[in-house]
This record gives C-alpha cells, structure tokens and sequence, in this order.
C-alpha cells in the first residue's frame, strides 16, 4: 500500500506540517471485510513530518501471512502493546498455527502467553521479563529455549517486518508468518493505538523509545 493512502500532508507552512489519517479501511488477504480506524490529525515539525515522508516511501507498512506451518519446528509470538485485545488475538492465531502439530513448541511473549487456552501444556514457553522487553530482547530469549532454528513468526502485521527481520539477523530461519492487523485502541502504549501513530514512531525509532516520541508529538 502506498503514501497517500496512509497519509495526507494537509498543510506547509515554513517550520510545520499537518499530516492526517481520515477514516481508513484497509484489507488483508486472510481478513474477509475491511478493517477501519479513526480519523487522526497530527502537526509535526518539518524535519520530523519529513522523516515520516521518507519513511512510507521507503517501507512496506504491512505483511500478510505466508508460508506453511509444516515447514516449521517452532512458533514464535510477538506481542503488540500490552493490552489484551490484540494479544488475545495473536495467542489464538499461534494456537490455530498448530492445531494440527500439537507437539511443535510454542514460544509466546508473556503478554500473549496469559491468554493461551494451552497454559498447562508442555510445548507453551512464555517469555518473560520484569523490564520492557524489545523485539529484539524476545527473539534473543527465544533461543534459549529451543535448539530448533526453523521458526513460523505470529506477530500483528505491521509489526511483523521488523520481527521477521529481527530473527533472521538473530539466526532465525524464517518460513511463515501468521498475523492480525487489528490495533488496540486502548493500550497504554499510545505508538500501537492507531496506524498512524505506529507511522510517526516508527519512522522515529532510530531517535527515541516509543514513549518519548509518543509525548513529543501528543500520540493519542
């Protein structure tokens, strides 16, 4: 998907721009109706609106899901913010990965891991931690916890790139992936709240942590 289906520069004036989301229905391959969220508005200094310019037209900002579950040994889930509603989803979709490889190993990010039906199951690894954990940080743990290396990735979709990405530089191979494209309205991580919000704190990840940018430009 391109710009300016995501984004509109709706203003330029010397120091600032506005950029905006209007209402906005995008649809997954595996999604059978559109999924919408609300209108954003947002001003950001030049340099930062031009980061975010040059951010959507050098990434693919979602994934679909790909590969067979059968080519994997293991299953790995990201979690997405730390409200349950996109968690609850993503521990299903992991669960459903592998309905028909009981044994196969489930490593879930411990926000995800919470909801899983599983939880006495000897194949369920939550990965936990008492500090906020990176992507990196849970597929760094992952490895720990498994010697089996070929690895179906679950993870919301615009996330998933940089999960995807993340365990294949760890050593990871990547043979799938299963997502949900849903964003949690009420996390208290204002980056995952919106499409655009994830824009702004992604394009900005090299400059500061996910709260910082998120008080910097009023993420709501």
């Amino acid at each position: 998907m391109t710009a300016p289906h995501i984004v509109e520069f709706l203003s330029d004036i010397p120091h600032q721009l506005q950029i905006g989301c209007d209402a906005l229905a995008l649809r997954l391959a595996a999604v059978n109706t559109p999924i919408s969220y609300a209108s954003r508005r947002y001003v950001l200094p030049r340099t930062s609106a031009m980061m975010v310019k040059t951010y959507l037209s050098q990434t693919q900002l979602f994934l679909e899901p790909y590969g067979e579950v059968a080519d994997a040994e293991v299953v790995l889930a990201f979690s997405f913010g730390d409200a349950p509603a996109v968690n609850k989803e993503l521990a299903k979709v992991a669960q459903d990965s592998v309905i028909a490889h009981p044994t196969m190993p489930l490593l879930m990010q411990q926000e995800i891991a919470i909801h899983s039906a599983a939880t006495n199951s000897a194949s369920l690894f939550s990965i936990q931690a008492t500090a906020y954990q990176t992507t990196a940080d849970v597929a760094q743990a992952a490895l720990t916890l498994t010697n089996k290396r070929k690895v179906l990735v679950v993870a919301q979709a615009w996330h998933a790139q940089r999960c995807i990405d993340t365990c294949a530089s760890l050593g990871w191979e990547v043979v799938g992936l299963r997502c949900s494209s849903a964003f949690p309205e009420d996390d208290p991580q204002p980056w995952v709240r919106h499409p655009l919000n994830w824009i702004i704190k992604e394009s900005h990840r090299e400059q500061a942590a996910g709260y910082e940018i998120s008080e910097r430009f009023q993420l709501i």
